[in-house]
């Protein structure tokens, strides 16, 4: 599932297009590091909103684990790849409400040893300093 976050701007800065198990992740790893948002967050893609507030303190905590996410790409582990897999061949095309929440869970299940690996290597490193820069802008709906 995708989530395509903005502010209703012209300006393409105002979007963030990202993922259910790359934000998943990124929320994750904001928790970690003392992130406690203020609202509940939404987590789908319906047009709920988040709050400056719960946006700038997300973009804080992560600048906080910036220096703990490996420089080096790390490989998932396999045996977590294949549960994935298998977890999410078993749904089908019919997702019932209950289907869904399970696809979101084992989507959300992080294949690293540790969640901070989801974005190890230069690449996945920048993608969260770019999330950080889109948090810091304030507040923005999720689609």
């Amino acid at each position: 599932m995708a989530y395509y976050l903005t502010r209703n701007n012209q300006s393409e800065d105002d979007d963030f297009k990202t993922n259910v198990r790359s934000y998943h992740a990124l929320y994750n790893i904001a928790t970690i590091y003392g992130f406690k948002p203020k609202d509940d967050l939404p987590f789908s893609n319906d047009g709920d909103r988040v709050n400056e507030e719960d946006a700038r303190s997300w973009a804080e905590a992560l600048e906080s684990s910036l220096d703990d996410i490996p420089d080096q790409k790390a490989d998932p582990l396999p045996d977590k790849v294949k549960e994935i897999n298998s977890k999410i061949e078993g749904f089908g095309s019919d997702l019932t409400p209950e289907k869904c929440a399970q696809f979101v869970e084992a989507i959300k299940t992080n294949p690293h040893a540790s969640v901070l690996e989801t974005f190890s290597g230069k690449e996945g490193k920048e993608y969260v300093r770019n999330f950080i820069e889109f948090l810091k802008m304030g507040a923005y709906n999720t689609w």
